[in-house]
């Protein structure tokens, strides 16, 4: 058992007879010797202690050994990568005697086991003299930090400024997306240094650098963990691991319970000031110019626009990741912007029809023409789509009427101002007014079954001078 060492020579000797004094020692195997004219007939007993604490007393010190380290080697599978020992706190001490009486002595051994507690070799981090956490060695500290740095830095721009401490060198060209760190400084006075702990308590360095950045700590649950002991650990009162987690009881916990055993927000200030080069957009501007050649209303791309390119260098500082200062040093445009115009139409809309009519409807068939049906003239056509698509004024005019109108439904009139005057029977909607000037091609509204009608269709009619035509004579 490595950690129970003994002694050198130099102890100090007690005639026999005489009271026997004892000195602990902690974590140590201490000898006291009783003397007399004739000591061959003393036998040692050792006297165990745990936290200053007598624990028994036992005639042999070998046992003890090795029922220590057997309570390691049970443990150690849990925590292979752990150097395991025992607590620094239990020490025996040897006193000489001339008889040994030690009856009850296998249950003196199986009380030290039991009160002996197993820790792992570790390495504490203190936060302004605070010990916060724990993890493997000095190596594992070591990587804690660099994984804390590294939460606000690339490891290449980490490895370049770590290599430049100390050094009175330039700092390298940039290229963009690049950045050279000025400063990186941890605000809180962190320390570290060597100690045992419970195993179950040691923190590989990501999970401990998570912690210090964000707050965040959970604790596995293993086999003998009491919650007012973890409460303790952990910094807290019973009533505070209660309300971390909400829906465990607490006093029925099994191994593999996960705790959460920590506030949330950050345990350090990581600040950093960086020198970055990056690309940045330079916004193009939109422009409207006049186009007489357009109606009022509609509108031409004439340019599509683009936005341009920079580079722009500048001093950051961060704290946690937030920006508090950003100043630019230098900015370098490499693509121009191209402005976004359009043109807007500033002619008049005609409103007299030129006499020739384009199709009033966006799709569709003819399915019934111009003439007698069912014992009555049909006075226009009938042009069916199952979709509904939109209704197109024919020719230029002026909305004359627009609403319901009996057996036509939702009927739009357009008067042409040249004679001509067309109708448009129906629609499921109208979307424009009367007294609207529509040049052709201008949408009226949708087919539909609206009035008396036996499908999704448009009836349109065309009259001229009042006296109704054929429309076909007009549109193909």
């Amino acid at each position: 058992m490595k950690n129970i060492q003994q002694p050198g020579t130099g102890m100090a000797f007690l005639k026999a007879g005489a009271a026997s004094a004892l000195l602990l020692t902690g974590l140590s195997f201490t000898p006291v010797f009783a003397t007399s004219e004739d000591d061959r007939n003393l036998q040692p007993i050792y006297h165990l202690y745990n936290e200053g604490q007598y624990v028994s007393t036992v005639s042999d010190q070998q046992a003890v050994e090795e029922i220590l380290d057997e309570k390691i080697s049970q443990l150690q599978p849990q925590f292979a990568d752990l150097k395991l020992e025992v607590d620094k706190d239990f020490s025996m001490l040897e006193e000489q005697v001339f008889e040994r009486n030690l009856p009850q002595e296998e249950e003196a051994m199986a009380q030290a086991a039991a009160e002996v507690e197993i820790k792992a070799s570790a390495f504490a981090l203190s936060i302004n003299g605070r010990e916060t956490l724990q993890v493997k060695d000095q190596a594992a500290y070591d990587e804690m930090i660099r994984q804390v740095k590294l939460a606000y830095a690339t490891p290449e721009e980490l490895a370049a400024w770590e290599q430049r401490k100390g050094l009175n060198e330039a700092l390298p060209e940039l290229q963009p997306g690049q950045a050279n760190i000025l400063s990186l400084t941890i605000a809180e006075n962190l320390s570290g240094a060597a100690n045992q702990t419970k195993p179950s308590l040691v923190m590989q360095p990501e999970q401990a650098a998570k912690y210090l950045l964000t707050g965040e700590r959970s604790y596995t649950v293993h086999e003998g963990d009491k919650a007012e002991e973890l409460a303790a650990i952990f910094g807290m009162e019973l009533e505070e691991l209660t309300a971390l987690n909400p829906g465990i009881d607490l006093g029925k916990m099994t191994p593999g319970t996960q705790l959460n055993v920590s506030e949330a927000g950050p345990l350090v200030t990581v600040q950093v000031k960086k020198q970055q080069k990056q690309i940045a957009l330079i916004p193009h501007q939109s422009l409207k110019t006049d186009d007489p050649t357009l109606l009022k209303g509609q509108s031409k791309l004439k340019q599509q626009g683009k936005n341009g390119r920079k580079h722009v260098t500048a001093e950051v500082e961060t704290v946690n990741g937030e920006q508090v200062s950003h100043a630019v040093l230098n900015e370098q445009a490499t693509l121009q912007p191209i402005d976004h115009i359009v043109m807007n139409g500033t002619m008049e809309p005609p409103s007299v029809g030129a006499g020739t009519f384009m199709w009033p409807a966006e799709d569709g068939r003819i399915t019934s023409k111009r003439g007698q049906r069912w014992g009555r003239l049909h006075n226009g056509i009938d042009i069916a789509h199952p979709s509904g698509p939109a209704i197109k004024s024919a020719d230029h005019g002026i909305v004359k009427a627009a609403g319901a109108a009996g057996t036509f439904g939702n009927r739009v009139i357009v008067d042409h101002q040249n004679g001509y005057e067309t109708i448009y029977a129906h629609l499921s909607s109208i979307d424009v007014k009367v007294g609207e000037v529509v040049p052709q091609g201008t949408k009226l509204g949708n087919m539909g079954n609206t009035g008396r009608s036996t499908g999704v269709h448009l009836h349109f009619e065309v009259s001229l001078n009042g006296v109704t035509q054929d429309p076909l004579k007009y549109i193909n």
